[in-house]
């Protein structure tokens, strides 16, 4: 495990919770029919996306902005799952036509897609003008009570 910046523990921690997914998927009784099947497909999806994207943002390069990325993309991701985890309550409703459900899962990863691809986009503009606020009053650090 990599004990520098804990990316190993967060894909373990990962890996334990997709098994746990899966595993209650199985020993639950759920029915087999194919909406569970898509939703358990999604709601793994998710969490893929959750922890895989909690690992990448370990090794965020300087170019961005540390915080605005950091905290934008956790909080995307993390919607983006309980989200899904959510609309796994509607599956009961798409019985009789899964494709509906599909679709609406799909518009759901694309749209947090298209949010987390936005706050990546918009780190490097926003770290930018923090240098140049940085260069204009002279120093690196914060003043705290200062003028």
């Amino acid at each position: 495990m990599n004990g520098k910046n804990g990316g190993g523990l967060i894909a373990v921690a990962g890996t334990l919770v997709m098994a746990f997914t899966i595993a209650a998927f199985f020993l639950l009784g759920i029915e087999r029919i194919p909406v569970n099947k898509w939703a358990l497909v999604f709601l793994v999806l998710s969490e893929l996306a959750l922890f895989g994207g909690l690992i990448g943002l370990r090794s965020v390069d300087e170019d961005h902005n540390k915080v605005f990325l950091k905290s934008g993309v956790t909080t995307s991701l993390l919607l983006y799952f309980i989200v899904t985890l959510a609309s796994m309550l509607l599956t009961g409703q798409f019985q009789e036509n899964p494709r509906t459900f599909i679709v609406i899962e799909l518009a759901i990863l694309v749209f947090f897609a298209i949010v987390t691809v936005a706050i990546c986009a918009w780190s490097p503009a926003i770290a930018g003008r923090d240098e140049a606020d940085r260069e204009k009053i002279g120093t690196g650090g914060p003043k705290r009570g200062e003028f």
